[in-house]
């Protein structure tokens, strides 16, 4: 970190420290004077910060342990700082702490500065007191929930969380220590697999899997996983005991938006390095125009109304609706089509796994013989620990896959007619210098 870099931050933690007010175990800011009257008070900081956390995800655990290195019991602040990319909305981020009276896990009051080139949230800790030679070890969370719950933020967000730790003696300068830990910022993702290149306007229905991933440390509550399809379309979702149920289409106020549904229902969650695989099925009826139509998935954070709140979408599957042959109402599935979104780097075609679907011609119809996939949950791939920006255009955080990027950009013009629903995070964010 540049000298420049380093001033930059200290300034503001110093007008952090000047502005802490949430005390630790109900003890209020301790005045210098009652520090050691032998000297001047002494201490080290350690932060065991986390690698990542969820984009939109609940907080993850961290550490940060206050050492009295003098000859005096002494109380200290902890003074903490965030800084992010421009573009930062309010509620974006969240500290807590576990106090060490009683066990509790309390919320350190943030205070949010938006500004040209960074925006940060600063907070204080007060009222820590260790003895002299002794430890003290905090439990602490940190999170990027990107809203308030059913109320989640439509634009905005960033690749990092640059974390500063400060230990001081409350109502004195300078700092006793200081820390910084650069916290990376993933994302879970959607993605469709195995989706049929054709279908038949009023034949039998298609199957695929929709695959929910988060391979962050951040369980997502307040989920919804919704899958965008033609007005036509019936869907339904197999469960575990092999019976199929029809879900509830849902449109919002945009006229000319798609109805989706959701896979799991509204307000469902996915634990930590979880992967969901859900077995889906769709039939068009006999009006369905003919020709191609979309399959879109997107998954919506803390939703207020529907399709509206942090919004992660991906580039779904191409059909081709034809026309029934004469004395057959049968679905066409010969060959598959569709791209996964499981990665934020563009799209991907490959040999149909459980991250992307097929494309290309020559590939096998999916018939029954298919892996029965219903909603099963399994281990995800650990999280990358520095995503990678995202590409101008891309749609917001989807990839989840080593170099993904996680961050909010325009909607891909293949899911524009999906509505003003889904066409929530269309902010660029700029690079830094």
């Amino acid at each position: 970190m540049s000298t420049n870099a380093r001033t930059h931050r200290s300034r503001r933690l110093v007008a952090a420290a000047a502005l802490g007010v949430v005390a630790l175990g109900g003890l209020l800011a301790v005045p210098a004077q009652a520090a050691s009257a032998e000297g001047a008070p002494q201490g080290t900081l350690a932060v065991r910060a986390p690698a990542t956390v969820g984009f939109a995800g609940q907080p993850v655990a961290f550490t940060e342990t206050v050492t009295n290195t003098g000859t005096e019991t002494t109380t200290y602040a902890l003074v903490l700082q965030t800084e992010t990319e421009p573009g930062t909305p309010p509620h974006a981020i969240t500290i807590d702490y576990k106090d060490p009276a009683n066990g509790t896990w309390k919320s350190v009051p943030l205070d949010f500065y938006g500004g040209e080139s960074d925006v940060t949230y600063n907070g204080t800790i007060n009222g820590i007191t260790v003895a002299a030679g002794k430890s003290v070890k905090l439990d602490m969370r940190i999170g990027a929930p990107m809203g308030l719950p059913h109320d989640g933020a439509s634009n905005g967000g960033f690749r990092s969380i640059t974390l500063g730790s400060r230990l001081t003696e409350p109502g004195s300068w300078p700092k006793l220590d200081e820390r910084f830990a650069k916290i990376g910022v993933d994302s879970i993702s959607t993605s469709l697999a195995h989706v049929p290149a054709t279908a038949v306007a009023g034949g039998e229905p298609i199957e695929f899997d929709a695959v929910l991933t988060n391979p962050t440390p951040s369980a997502y509550v307040n989920l919804g996983n919704v899958l965008f399809t033609d007005p036509h379309a019936t869907v339904q979702v197999r469960a575990a005991d092999g019976r199929w149920t029809t879900l509830k289409k849902v449109s919002n106020s945009d006229p000319d938006g798609k109805p989706g549904v959701y896979l799991q229902g509204r307000d469902s969650s996915i634990g930590a390095h979880k992967i969901t695989v859900t077995r889906v099925r769709v039939a068009y009826d006999a009006a369905t125009p003919l020709g191609a139509t979309k399959i879109n998935p997107c998954v919506f954070v803390n939703e207020g109304a529907p399709f509206r709140g942090t919004t992660m979408c991906a580039q779904g599957g191409t059909v081709t609706v034809v026309a029934p042959s004469k004395g057959s109402g049968t679905s066409g599935t010969s060959g598959t089509s569709g791209t996964s979104g499981a990665s934020g780097s563009g799209t991907k075609q490959g040999a149909g796994s459980a991250s992307g679907t097929t494309s290309g011609a020559g590939a096998k119809p999916v018939t029954d013989t298919a892996p029965v996939t219903d909603t099963a949950v399994v281990a995800a791939p650990a999280a990358p620990a520095a995503p990678a920006a995202p590409v101008a255009g891309e749609l917001a955080a989807t990839g989840s896959r080593a170099g993904s990027g996680v961050l909010p950009a325009a909607l891909a013009a293949g899911l524009a007619t999906l509505g003003a629903g889904a066409v929530l995070l269309g902010r660029r964010l700029r690079r830094r210098a």
